[in-house]
């Protein structure tokens, strides 16, 4: 072990002082000596996720869980998969980590990554069981929320309306349930109430863009509104490299409020990135036409 301190002391030395490059390149020599090592593969792991090199973490952690065997190397494999959209792999690491009898927070982790992987595939029977089989509390924002969208799909609103408001009570940051209750009353007819809920969600989370697509089309004709909305699609799109759907929103609204030149601008963003799509030509035709009426 002095030994193993004395080779990893340049690489601690570099990632705590975020030199992550250096890191990484003191730890490629030492890769054909330590590469089964925990002690390197955690260093590995650690500067590679800091460098976003996300298909060398998979790889490193891997090779980890395979080494240590452990429930928390799993655990982390599971949520790498999950974080990169490899929803399959992510749901056989945890289906395997179920058969381990985790307990306590670890088994909490990986209910709360089970019902986010079966939410991606609109599996509600799969959350259903989930919860049923999970041995601790079940007052949790996120299993209760989760268990409200199952209630929703089996056509129980008013069940689903109670365990997204005891959602919100348990955990008043989780903005996906405040945008489920604004969803919810919506539907059964309460505007008003809709949309206080929006706001709580977006005060939560200005990106979440369920939440922003949804009040953008609720407050479309309110101007005043409108422009508030502008700015928070401005500052969404401004923390995100692209989103068509967002994008989309952002050109309504600016042609709800006469912006005709910034409009047209966004339209061409979108026929270059999707030139495939020709309803962006067309709406781009559309809005010239209307420009010179």
């Amino acid at each position: 072990m002095p030994q193993s301190i004395s080779v990893f002391g340049p690489v601690e030395g570099d990632i705590n002082q975020g030199k992550y490059s250096s890191a990484m390149m003191k730890l490629t020599t030492l890769s054909n000596t330590y590469s089964k090592d925990l002690h390197f593969l955690g260093l590995l792991a650690q500067t590679q996720k800091a460098l976003s090199d996300y298909t060398g973490l998979i790889k490193t952690l891997n090779t980890t869980a395979k080494i240590a065997k452990t429930p928390a190397s799993y655990l982390d494999l599971m949520y790498c998969y999950y974080t990169q959209g490899r929803l399959n792999e992510a749901l056989d690491v945890a289906l395997s980590l179920q058969e381990m009898g985790l307990k306590g927070i670890q088994e909490k982790s990986l209910v709360h990554c089970l019902i986010r992987i079966y939410l991606e595939f609109s599996d509600y029977e799969g959350i259903e069981e989930t919860v049923k089989s999970y041995k601790g509390t079940h007052k949790d924002g996120l299993i209760i929320w989760a268990m409200g969208l199952v209630r929703l799909a089996n056509g129980n609103k008013n069940d689903a309306l109670r365990l997204f408001r005891s959602a919100v009570e348990i955990n008043p940051a989780n903005d996906q349930a405040w945008v489920s209750l604004a969803m919810l009353h919506e539907e059964m007819g309460d505007r008003e109430l809709a949309l206080a809920n929006l706001e709580r969600a977006l005060d939560k989370n200005s990106k979440n863009a369920t939440g922003l697509k949804l009040m953008a089309k609720w407050h479309r004709r309110d101007l005043e509104q409108s422009q508030k909305m502008m700015s928070r699609v401005q500052y969404y799109l401004s923390q995100h490299e692209f989103d068509e759907e967002i994008s989309l929103c952002y050109v309504q609204l600016l042609k709800e409020n006469n912006a005709v030149d910034t409009a047209r601008f966004e339209l061409d963003k979108l026929i270059l990135t999707y030139p495939n799509k020709s309803e962006y030509g067309a709406m781009k035709n559309n809005l010239e036409q209307a420009a010179k009426v």
